[in-house]
């Protein structure tokens, strides 16, 4: 997949963190590569389930946490002091998608895996987030998973109108920048569009989702304030707090 110039780079601090992560496969209908962080408390704690972009598939259990810092800042020491919790990062291969029905079965198999092998995962907070077409699969996953997980955060994602009042059932913070040409924020300029961007989603579903947020970074905004492109609104999403925060005070009901 070839880059713009403005794209992302990961900073010196994520190689440290990558580290931290233990290597690891998930034999079920073929061979799923993961890296797995684990916290160093034995007190029942979440699991986050991470889901990277298109710029990272493959099959080196690298890319999905060394393209970007989003991957990695659940396992920052300053966050595990606060919140000590696993996070669980698979690799998508070439060639398929996290919104590929196979796929999300494999992965959600993992995540059962997961709380079989470490008995201290809190079954009711399960979390996941993702970027661009991690935050499509995080989408299709809520639609055709719901009951897993307690909270969920897809950054610069988007979805069909197929099973959309399924979202309905997971508490969603969805983060998008305005000008995002990648994955547009909104499909309707145009009229009817098979594609629906985070702005579309929340205004289809903001008066039926009781617990449903949207953060839009203004037109600009990634370029004047970060020198990124606008896609790339997993940066800013990755500093704030506030959202992270939101995330992890869900527990399933």
């Amino acid at each position: 997949m070839k880059l713009p110039p403005d794209w992302d780079k990961p900073s010196e601090e994520n190689k440290d963190l990558c580290e931290k992560f233990i290597y690891e496969t998930f034999d079920y209908s073929g061979t799923l590569p993961y890296r797995l962080f684990v916290p160093d408390s034995s007190d029942k704690v979440p699991l986050v389930l991470y889901l990277h972009g298109a710029d990272a598939y493959g099959n080196d259990n690298e890319l999905q946490l060394t393209m970007h810092d989003i991957g990695t800042v659940f396992a920052r020491d300053d966050w595990q002091k606060q919140h000590p919790c696993f996070v669980c990062a698979p690799q998508c291969d070439v060639g398929s998608r996290w919104s590929n029905l196979i796929t999300q079965n494999k992965v959600c198999a993992l995540i059962k895996s997961l709380r079989k092998k470490y008995s201290n995962i809190d079954d009711k907070r399960i979390y996941i987030y993702g970027y661009s077409a991690g935050g499509v699969g995080c989408f299709e996953i809520l639609k055709y998973h719901p009951g897993i997980f307690a909270a969920a955060v897809p950054i610069c994602g988007a979805t069909g109108w197929e099973n959309i009042r399924e979202l309905t059932k997971t508490p969603i913070w969805m983060i998008h920048a305005a000008d995002d040409m990648v994955v547009k924020a909104t499909y309707k300029t145009d009229g009817f569009s098979a594609h629906l961007g985070s702005r579309d989603i929340y205004d289809e579903l903001k008066d039926i989702h009781t617990d449903l947020h949207y953060t839009e970074y203004k037109t600009g905004e990634m370029k004047e304030r970060y020198g990124i492109n606008p896609h790339c609104s997993w940066v800013p999403a990755g500093q704030d707090n506030e959202v992270k925060e939101w995330m992890f005070s869900k527990p399933k009901i």
